[in-house]
């Protein structure tokens, strides 16, 4: 494959990604797409042939992406603390900072209209997500699998529920104000 074809791959992906988290599923065309990547539409049925196609692409690189972004879970060398308070600052520069929705968040609301190979993806993404951050309760608290999920799952919704707060009140402080709680329960020993 050539490096053209893989750039004008990674534009597609981009340039959809972009509209997705501005607008959700609907908010783009193909020919949207098409139009901002400098290609005719076509190409970009010639890469994806169906927008489910597209969608679950930008998900599976996002998905991928992320997740190599993240410390093993299970390095004893690591610090559960120092993660959970890593996991939360990136979040807050990705999407708070950046006044955007998160991708996945966008997609969940559209949940009820998305075909279901992006469904699946998507469903996929915060498996892996809410599997990581439980091994790190697992190992933070002492806890066992379950209740490392419980742990993982209230982090989360604070998360998405702290950022979509944010965006509705266009008052950033909110974010640092819903998860204090969270930062001041994982803050490393050595800040003790």
């Amino acid at each position: 494959m050539g490096v053209e074809k893989i750039d004008t791959k990674s534009k597609i992906l981009d340039i959809a990604e972009g509209f997705i988290v501005q607008g959700g599923y609907n908010a783009f065309s193909f020919r949207d797409i098409a139009e901002a990547v400098g290609i005719k539409s076509a190409s970009v049925h010639y890469h994806y042939s169906t927008k489910a196609d597209l969608v679950s692409a930008v998900m599976a690189r996002y998905t991928e992406s992320f997740f190599r972004q993240l410390p093993d879970p299970t390095d004893e060398s690591l610090d559960p603390k120092i993660m959970i308070n890593g996991f939360i600052d990136g979040f807050k520069a990705k999407i708070v900072d950046q006044r955007d929705m998160s991708l996945c968040t966008m997609l969940t609301s559209n949940k009820g209209i998305l075909p279901e190979s992006v469904g699946h993806e998507l469903a996929a993404f915060y498996q892996f997500l809410l599997d990581w951050l439980s091994r790190i309760f697992v190992r933070l608290e002492k806890i066992d699998e379950d209740s490392g999920l419980i742990q993982a799952s209230q982090l989360l919704a604070c998360l998405h529920g702290a950022s979509i707060l944010v965006q509705g009140t266009d008052k950033p402080d909110f974010f640092d104000k819903a998860l204090s709680r969270w930062k001041a329960h994982c803050l490393p020993s050595s800040l003790l």
